[in-house]
């Protein structure tokens, strides 16, 4: 899955309309990892490729869960068992879930997100922030990360985003001088 990112991040494309950023916003943690999708028949990476020999832990994390996943539904999140461009210590677990997409190809809203990565026993991206203005979610991840040890954030609304709107309503920041590092012999260390 593709986002589009806040001026001034490292990533691309740049989203330059952000007139939307006046309702409640949610800024989690931008972790390095692989991106998995979970769906009750499979799990796969980005663009449907299949998951990666690295990603073994997080697929038998699956096995344990795919049943209580809704038909059609997709639990998104980082696979983090390998180590990339930075060394965790404290993760909640090899899979982190950053978003959930029901049948209509909706995104849950953050709450809804919340609940239904709870049932499925699954930890979620760490929240920096949770309110009004960009200033204050920007202001949130420097107050609370180091660029050594973070990649950057996601600020999205806290509602239901419709996948065509997700560019309008789900946004990346990537500190400069970051680079996506592939996934080596190192694991990262868990809580």
């Amino acid at each position: 899955m593709s986002f589009h990112h806040l001026p001034g991040s490292a990533g691309a494309p740049i989203q330059p309309d952000l007139s939307w950023l006046d309702g409640e916003l949610v800024v989690t943690e931008k972790l390095d990892g692989g991106e998995l999708t979970f769906t009750r028949d499979g799990v796969h990476g980005p663009g449907g490729a299949p998951a990666e020999p690295w990603d073994r832990p997080a697929t038998a994390l699956w096995t344990m869960i795919a049943h209580h996943i809704p038909d059609e539904w997709r639990v998104c999140g980082e696979s983090m068992w390998a180590r990339r461009g930075i060394a965790y210590t404290d993760l909640p677990g090899v899979f982190v879930v950053f978003g959930i997409w029901d049948e209509t190809d909706t995104l849950l809203g953050w709450d809804d997100t919340v609940d239904w990565a709870e049932r499925l026993e699954l930890p979620v991206v760490p929240v920096l922030y949770r309110g009004v203005g960009l200033s204050a979610a920007r202001a949130a991840w420097s107050r609370s990360r180091d660029p050594r040890n973070s990649e950057g954030f996601v600020v999205r609304s806290a509602g239901r985003i419709a996948a065509a709107d997700l560019p309008h309503r789900l946004l990346c920041w990537v500190r400069p001088a970051f680079t996506t590092v592939p996934a080596g012999s190192a694991v990262n260390e868990f809580a």
